[in-house]
């Protein structure tokens, strides 16, 4: 790995912009990940993560592991193999294959409009870097009034509200704000961008 790779990912895990969970990456729902079992290929499983977080593992059949790490993973599916007297000394490897896509989506006086995909590790992102990471506004985007638009769900998944926010992206990338306004817009997955026009 080159000096610039190295300082470019320093760079980025040290990112203000980037809210990032510091333990590390959780398996989501709509993940696809690998089971194996060293030396035992009949346990090689490639399963994706259900909506209950849920997966099935060779001889155990279905075990919660969204929220937790790989590490937690295999600790998990090692001790069931060992209650069940399946396995002695299970050495079991859990692998993400495909992350499920977190998307931001972006409309009106916007260079690249549509679906913008967060990075895996990403738990949201400054309105201001999103942006900029989607070409930037267009000479004629008002970038002094842009509204967000963002769905809250309950426990069971089901719509609960949806909130409107209108956000001076201006101020935020000059630092003109008022000392008491926050300094970041946060960006989720599933929030909605829309920047409109200005008013010649």
């Amino acid at each position: 790995m080159s000096l610039d790779t190295i300082s470019a990912q320093q760079k980025f895990n040290n990112d203000p912009s980037i809210l990032k969970d510091p333990t590390g990456y959780k398996i989501r729902t709509g993940d696809r990940i690998r089971i194996s079992v060293r030396g035992e290929s009949e346990t090689n499983v490639e399963a994706l993560i259900d909506r209950d977080g849920k997966v099935r593992a060779a001889y155990l059949g279905e075990l919660k592991v969204s929220g937790s790490s790989t590490k937690q993973v295999e600790a998990l599916i090692t001790k069931e193999y060992k209650r069940s007297l399946i396995y002695k000394k299970p050495i079991v490897s859990v692998y993400v294959l495909k992350y499920s896509d977190r998307v931001v989506f972006l409309s009106g006086s916007i260079n690249r409009k549509g679906p913008y995909v967060l990075p895996p590790e990403v738990e949201a992102m400054n309105v201001v870097e999103v942006i900029a990471r989607a070409g930037g506004f267009t000479d004629i985007a008002r970038k002094d009034k842009i509204f967000i638009t963002r769905t809250f769900y309950n426990e069971r998944g089901e719509v609960k509200d949806t909130k409107t926010y209108e956000v001076n992206v201006e101020a935020l990338s000059t630092g003109s704000l008022d000392r008491d306004s926050s300094k970041r817009f946060w960006i989720y997955p599933g929030d909605r961008i829309e920047v409109p026009e200005r008013l010649f």
